[in-house]
């Protein structure tokens, strides 16, 4: 078939993306035997597209979150980690999986294979694990200040704490589903079950196999409100990504925080200037 001399289009290029997705999914991963490996293989495709797709500032890991007050409890192993790898670093590389300060964390993108009714449930409470962890985030801003005012020439560097309570922007990438005949079954399922989970927000949520893509609207008047399509599913999850992590704030995280446990309030301060 003889090429055209005008460009396909950008909803045609991503139309052809997703039909690779679906087949990979369903033919190269179902050679596997083992769940735990197909599960893992979907993740690592949906890894490579991202790194295709986000800028470079974006890291793309996997592994836990935590935040520097140590009551609060780890999050659950998270399929995909979207951080911050310009201002901050992760706490512990390993080579399975990393620990992420809650600070660095732009999004989490939970993977399923197969989507089933179990897994939204377990999502919305991973989502709102994350969420809590927000409450203690902290910040600092560097600057020049005199040591003394008898010696204003001489400057030493001063910190600036400051606070962010964002949320991590979170979705779900399902490849396909089990179960919810139609689209309206989907959102209705949903809805319900955000009524149950009231500290998780879904940002984006994609089932690749029907085309479907749905984001929680923030701040409706009442209720859950969902906004839904059942087209161009991944140009629309790819579009809303890239909005929902590139309007995020980010500074650099108050390392202190976190090493305070080995830290005199001596050697803070000094640190601090």
């Amino acid at each position: 078939m003889a090429r055209k001399k005008q460009t396909t289009g950008i909803s045609a290029y991503y139309s052809a993306i997703q039909k690779i997705f679906n087949l990979e999914s369903e033919v190269l991963t179902g050679v596997l035997p083992h769940y735990g490996e197909r599960g893992k293989n979907d993740e690592e495709r949906l890894k490579d597209f991202l790194t295709k797709v986000l800028p470079h500032k974006f890291g793309i890991g996997t592994g836990f979150i935590v935040c520097s007050e140590p009551s609060k409890p780890v999050s659950n192993q998270t399929d995909i980690v979207i951080f911050d790898q310009l201002l901050n670093s992760p706490l512990y590389r390993e080579l399975s999986s990393d620990v992420y300060p809650i600070e660095m964390v732009y999004a989490t993108v939970e993977v399923k294979g197969v989507l089933q009714k179990k897994d939204i449930k377990k999502t919305l409470e991973s989502i709102g694990k994350i969420r809590n962890l927000t409450k203690n985030k902290k910040y600092v801003e560097y600057g020049s200040v005199p040591k003394s005012p008898e010696n204003k020439d001489q400057r030493v560097v001063s910190v600036s704490e400051y606070h962010v309570d964002l949320s991590p922007r979170a979705f779900l990438f399902a490849y396909t589903k089990r179960g919810w005949r139609t689209l309206e079954n989907f959102n209705d399922f949903l809805t319900q079950s955000l009524f149950e989970f009231k500290d998780a927000h879904l940002h984006g949520i994609i089932v690749l196999e029907k085309d479907w893509f749905l984001y929680q609207e923030a701040y409706p008047k009442e209720g859950v409100e969902f906004h839904c399509h059942d087209n161009n599913s991944l140009l629309r999850f790819t579009n809303k990504m890239l909005h929902d992590i590139q309007s995020f704030p980010m500074g650099i995280m108050l390392i202190d925080a976190y090493f305070k446990e080995f830290l005199s309030n001596k050697q803070i301060q000094r640190m601090r200037g």
